[in-house]
C-alpha cells in the first residue's frame, strides 16, 4: 500500500533499511536532526537490552567535508567520521587507471607528475622510460610494460597525483 501511494519515498526507505537495517528503535527527533554535544539517549535494540549513548563533541568539517564525532555507548569511548551532507565540498580528482589493463599505466605513489619522458604518438619498447614521479625528495622513473605507442597522456607535468591515477594510455 505504501508503495503504491509513495513509490519513491518507499524505494528511499526500503535502500536505507537494506543499509542500515531497521532504524525504528531510535527516538524521532534523533533520527531526524541528529543528536546535540552531551545530549544521552537511551535505545532498546531488542526487548530486554537497552544502549546508552551520549554525544560528547562534534568537531569541525575538513577539507573533505567530514566531521567526526565523539560519542560513548554503554560508558565507552568511541568516535566516527561522518560526511556533512549540509556542505558542499567538492574535491577534484583525476581518472583512476583500470588495474586490469596493461593499456592503462598509472601512478604507482602519491607525488608529482616531475617529468613526461614521452609525447603522443611515439612509439615506446618494453622497459622504456615514460614518467618521473617525484615524492619525498626521491624520484621514481615508470617504464612502459610492453611494446606500443602512447595513445594519450590524461595529466601535465607539475601535477600533483595519488596512487592509480592515470597518466597515460598505450595501444
Amino acid at each position: 500500500m505504501s508503495y503504491s501511494l509513495y513509490p519513491k519515498v518507499f524505494e528511499e526507505a526500503h535502500e536505507k533499511y537494506k543499509k542500515y537495517g531497521s532504524l525504528c528503535s531510535l527516538p524521532t527527533k534523533n533520527f531526524f536532526f541528529g543528536m546535540e554535544p552531551r545530549e544521552e539517549i537511551m535505545v532498546e535494540i531488542e526487548p530486554g537490552k537497552q544502549i546508552l549513548i551520549k554525544c560528547l563533541a562534534v568537531s569541525s568539517a575538513n577539507e573533505d567535508g567530514y566531521r567526526t564525532v565523539f560519542f560513548k555507548v554503554n560508558g565507552e569511548n568511541k568516535y566516527v567520521d561522518v560526511k556533512d551532507q549540509s556542505l558542499n565540498v567538492s574535491k577534484e580528482e583525476n581518472i583512476k587507471a583500470d588495474p586490469e589493463s596493461d593499456d592503462e599505466i598509472g601512478a604507482p605513489l602519491q607525488g608529482l607528475l616531475y617529468k613526461l619522458l614521452v609525447k603522443k604518438g611515439q612509439e615506446v619498447q618494453e622497459n622504456d622510460s615514460l614518467f618521473v614521479i617525484e615524492a619525498m625528495k626521491m624520484e621514481t622513473t615508470v617504464v612502459a610494460p610492453k611494446v606500443g605507442r602512447v595513445d594519450s597522456i590524461s595529466l601535465k607535468e607539475g601535477a600533483m597525483v595519488v596512487q592509480d591515477d592515470l597518466i597515460l594510455t598505450l595501444v
